[in-house]
């Protein structure tokens, strides 16, 4: 289970009866819920990274700050190289 799933609940994982069902709108269904759980899997070092930036912040833990805000940078400029310019 990722952090994702931990955080918001979300349970992607459709029983097979469900994706091999004759339910019109099913297998659109089922594509955009790939596509949305490869957008998150994305994100999930970003989010991760400012989720521990912002607990330090809170701690007043100014050296964990400055390492965390390096592995923001860090995740970022991954997720900069990853995704084509928009």
């Amino acid at each position: 289970m990722t952090t994702t799933n931990l955080a918001f609940g979300i349970d992607w994982h459709l029983p097979c009866d469900v994706a091999n069902s004759e339910v019109p709108g099913t297998e659109e269904l089922l594509r955009t819920c790939t596509r949305l759980r490869e957008e998150l899997a994305e994100l999930e070092g970003v989010v991760s990274a400012a989720v521990l930036a912002a607990t330090v912040f809170r701690l007043r833990d100014e050296a964990g700050l400055i390492d965390a805000m390096r592995g923001l940078t860090e995740a970022v400029a991954g997720l900069e190289r990853r995704r084509p310019a928009e």
